[in-house]
Order: C-alpha cells, then structure tokens, then sequence
C-alpha cells in the first residue's frame, strides 16, 4: 500500500457504508468503483472505442454512470455502454443528463448517465456500481489520511482487435494529498505523492475516495470524479456538486 500509513493504521481496520475493511486492502476495495468509458462502434471489428475512464454510482436505488464532456469529444451519447465482466455484450444507458451550455467551472463538465433500467435487467453490473450516501466532512490536511484516485489511463489499455480480437483492460490507483483550493470552487487539486511513471490522459472521468480521521476512527468517503490530471497533479469535481446534480435528476429538474 501507500508509505504513509503508518504500521498502527495498517493494523486497524478503515469504515466505508459502515462496513469495516482491513486498512491493508482498502486500496483493492476502493479501486473497484471505476469503470473503463466504452462506447459502442458499428464496426464489426473494432466494435468499441475506449474514452478514458467513468464513475458507477448507486444513489438512491438508482444506478448512474458519470464522467467528463470532453471525454465524448463530439461522439453520440447514445453510444456510451458499459461491458459486461466477460466481454461478451455491450449495456447501454437508458438515459443521460448534461449541461445545456458550459460555463467556466469544470462542473459544466459533468455528464451522468442513468443506467438503472439496465442495471434491473442485467443485474450483474450492481455490484460494479458505489453506494453514494453521504459526502465527506470538511476536513484539513492533518486530519485526510490519503486521498486515492482510480482510473483507466490510455497508455495502460491493450486495444489489438483487429489480429487478436483482445482488449486487455488495466485499472491505476494514485495516492494522493490535499493541496490546497482550485481557482474553480467545484474541483479539489490533489498532489500525487510521487511523480507518475505513465501518461495520466485517460484518468479523467476515474473516481476518487478519500480516508479521513472522524472521530478518531479513519473512515473512507466518496471524494469525487477526476476532470483534469498532470504527472504531479490532479484535479477533481467535489463529490458534493456530483450529488446537488443527481438530487436535481432524482427530482425530475432540468440541469
């Protein structure tokens, strides 16, 4: 796991949804709410195109799918599918809600899209999916233990469909910790705790978690979505805006 952890922490055990995890292996649990950002091609080779990376979210018994604008890059949001676990069918979304127009915050950004009815139907695809319940509390730096982003960096991904019919998938996990205030209010920037030693294009859309003391028991909370990342930096959309969009979604509201 991370250097920082001290021997006392790694021993202990970290609180997400309740749940007690091992502080040894929170890292693993914690990597696996990120998906790869598929989108459907008609091809009969190269039936898909990979777009980085995206956050499966459960909130309120609904089941959504997040990630950046600029990912899409003029593509049809029709198109955005998630793969199932054995390659064999590509799920596409019931749904999807953006931004109308985009302003100067990166929260403009932001697309979901609702793959609750698909979800009912392929019920295999839940368990990919973060119970989103509550944001983290305001915390300072001497009291955030580590923040982890997660995501699918291009570099990463193995995409040999034309000779091998083969896309090996590989997933990163980035420790990071709090530096300071974006100029724009809805992102955090994070500092990697070392330089990276790949190419993070493809990270934007990954989800990130951060483990913070509350209470005096370290306690691991939904941190937000990855909308611009640098070999030593890392911004991200507060999971507080990613909730205040889906609140407006579950009420039927025009974003």
């Amino acid at each position: 796991m991370i250097r920082m952890i001290t021997r006392d922490l790694l021993a202990s055990s970290i609180d997400l949804n309740g749940l007690s995890h091992p502080a040894r292996v929170i890292d693993s649990v914690l990597a696996k709410y990120v998906d790869i950002l598929t989108l459907y091609n008609d091809d009969p080779i190269y039936k898909v195109s990979i777009r980085g990376s995206a956050t499966p979210l459960r909130y309120k018994n609904r089941f959504f799918l997040a990630c950046c604008l600029h990912q899409l890059d003029g593509r049809d949001f029709t198109e955005v599918a998630m793969l199932k676990s054995d390659g064999s069918e590509l799920v596409t979304s019931g749904g999807v809600r953006n931004f109308i127009s985009r302003t100067e915050s990166d929260y403009s950004d932001l697309v979901i899209f609702d793959f609750t009815e698909p979800c009912l139907e392929h019920v295999e695809l839940q368990r990919r999916f973060f119970h989103f319940r509550e944001i983290p509390p305001d915390a300072p730096n001497t009291e955030t233990i580590f923040v982890q982003v997660n995501g699918y960096p291009s570099s990463a991904q193995d995409y040999e469909l034309e000779d091998k019919n083969h896309l090996g998938l590989r997933r990163r996990k980035v420790f990071c910790s709090l530096d300071g205030q974006s100029s724009d209010h809805a992102l955090l920037r994070l500092k990697t705790h070392s330089t990276l030693d790949f190419d993070p294009d493809g990270m934007s859309g990954g989800s990130a978690f951060t483990v913070q003391h509350i209470a005096g028991k370290p306690t691991a909370f939904f941190a937000g979505m990855t909308t611009r990342a640098g070999r030593d930096h890392i911004h991200i959309l507060k999971s507080g805006y990613i909730k205040g969009f889906l609140d407006e979604i579950d009420k039927g509201r025009a974003v």
